[in-house]
């Protein structure tokens, strides 16, 4: 299929790029892959830490009550920010898979190909644990492993 851009990556900045996209009609394509669309901020970041740190503040508050009331949020969000929205753009089709490209205006997702003349690349970042001796050992914590 063909589009006029695709963005690869579905968290704040992809989304935001695929809604002014679509108020500019573009045909385009969002494609998401690893987080829930979303990405970082309302799935395992300032949402969730947010959420826990007011409970927190309660001296005698449920942990595992808090642990389900983040997770709660967090899926009323995603569909209420992030999915409803999606559906309202007219101009936007949804993908979930790994985009690889095939060549400057090509990728494939799940052996499925699409081509555009424009791309924006949102894919956000991961931790890169550095390689100190003995630290898989020990362990240790992510932004997202500590949340």
């Amino acid at each position: 299929m063909k589009y006029d851009l695709i963005i690869i990556g579905g968290g704040s900045g992809g989304f935001a790029s695929a809604i002014q996209a679509n108020e500019l009609g573009l045909k385009t394509l969002l494609v998401n892959s690893g987080l829930p669309i979303g990405g970082t901020c309302v799935n395992v970041g300032c949402v969730p830490s947010k959420t826990l740190i007011h409970f927190a503040k309660n001296k005698n508050f449920d942990f595992s009550q808090a642990i389900e009331k983040e997770l709660d949020l967090v899926k009323e969000l995603i569909r209420e920010k992030y999915e409803e929205v999606l559906k309202s753009l007219e101009n936007v089709e949804f993908i979930e898979g790994k985009a690889r490209f095939v060549n400057e205006n090509e990728i494939e997702i799940n052996d499925q190909k699409f081509q555009a003349e424009k791309f924006i690349i949102a894919t956000g970042f991961t931790a890169n644990v550095p390689p100190i001796e003995g630290i898989k050992e020990v362990g240790y914590l992510t932004h997202i492993s500590a949340l």
